[in-house]
């Protein structure tokens, strides 16, 4: 391969403009594929190409489609969400075949991970304690969860990007209250091809949610190591991290460590825990085995994740890191929703808000030497809020 071969950035979002600053400002040409008009990648001066291939149904094989017209030089392919993730799992002998290669992992634990049926049940198999969970399939089965867990319930989807397909990328799970309202999510569920699991909800406020987030080479040793916490995410409760806070908790990082080892992980992961208020135990939430939407955070605190990622593919980097902590990642738009319905809910106070921004602040995506995605997403969300009240 040439020392800086292009990089094509799968799907990805608010994910991919990160990624293509990093790489981008380091010499590397950068080809991102998304949606025109919703992903901001597209108007960041380090897009070398923008393709519009959408989202959604079909767009994995789209994205091999357009992969196959495009073959020439080597490239490194790199998976922004689980659409992405999965198409590299699948595919990687046919991008191999094309020349071009991907993400340092075991496609095999990349599909287990996928699946959070499978994610539940390695870590119990591992002795790591997760929400309790229940089989959606049958009326005997909901029966079942009714009798063990009682109301509220969350249905959670096995595969997260095939329920966002369906639900758009703000809802993670579905929250029922009642029998008749769990009867009637199961069927909508599954007459739109949906395999979802029932699952008790870990009570505790946000700010209980934990990440340890390592980079495992192939003997397992972490050469990147570090754990973050989530101050506050939108929607509050079940949504997408809207102010981030990178802090180290020793049990966070040990417990994730020995889930992603015990997995068998290769390369770059995140393992999300939620602290439960009940009894005060982590209990493990979700598994991420890609860059994720706080990849900036840890480039704020100077370790550039993808650039690794990227240099890992070539087999370059072999230096342990871990970023400095302290270090705080801020989406002002979500986070104000956030806070808007905390404070409606009682649950947060103006000045206990406005206290955690009197602290330096790193953005997900406003950058003053790329002015352009965040202009952008600005204007789009005027008009949106424009269409919606007037």
């Amino acid at each position: 391969m040439p020392p800086n071969p292009p990089a094509v950035l799968l799907g990805g979002e608010a994910i991919a403009v990160s990624v293509a600053r990093s790489l981008g400002r380091n010499g590397i040409p950068v080809y991102a594929l998304g949606t025109a008009g919703v992903d901001p990648v597209q108007y960041s001066r380090y897009c070398t190409q923008f393709v519009d291939l959408g989202s959604g149904k079909g767009v994995q094989d789209r994205w091999g489609d357009w992969l196959r017209r495009t073959a020439g030089d080597p490239r490194v392919v790199l998976p922004c969400n689980d659409d992405g993730l999965e198409f590299v799992a699948r595919r990687r002998s046919e991008l191999h075949e094309l020349g071009d290669r991907s993400i340092e992992a075991d496609d095999s634990v990349v599909l287990r991970m996928l699946d959070k049926a499978k994610t539940y049940a390695l870590a119990s198999r591992l002795g790591i304690a997760s929400p309790r969970t229940h089989s959606a399939e049958s009326p005997e089965a909901l029966e079942r969860a009714v009798e063990e867990l009682g109301f509220p319930l969350a249905l959670k989807p096995r595969h997260s990007y095939r329920f966002a397909r369906q639900f758009g990328l703000r809802k993670k799970l579905l929250v029922v209250r009642d029998r008749a309202e769990l009867e009637a999510v199961q069927a909508e569920t599954a007459g739109l091809g949906l395999e979802v699991i029932i699952t008790e909800i870990i009570p505790g406020g946000d700010d209980r949610l934990w990440t340890c987030t390592a980079y495992l080479d192939e003997h397992g040793r972490p050469l990147i190591h570090y754990t973050r916490r989530k101050v506050r995410q939108y929607p509050p409760g079940f949504g997408r991290g809207c102010y981030y806070l990178l802090e180290w908790d020793a049990e966070v990082g040990e417990v994730g460590l020995a889930f992603l080892r015990g997995a068998g992980v290769r390369g770059l992961a995140s393992v999300e825990f939620k602290r439960d208020e009940r009894d005060g135990k982590l209990k493990l939430i979700e598994c991420n085995h890609r860059l994720d939407g706080a990849t900036e955070l840890a480039r704020a605190g100077g370790v550039d994740l993808a650039h690794f990622v990227y240099a890992r593919v070539l087999r370059r980097g072999g230096k342990t890191l871990r970023p400095r902590e302290g270090v705080r990642l801020w989406n002002p738009v979500e986070d104000t929703r956030s806070a808007w319905q905390l404070w409606r809910r009682g649950e947060l106070s103006l000045s206990g808000w406005g206290g955690t921004l009197l602290h330096p602040l790193h953005f997900q995506v406003f950058d003053w030497r790329d002015l352009k995605p965040s202009l952008m997403g600005s204007a789009r969300l005027t008009r949106h809020v424009l269409q919606r009240y007037i």
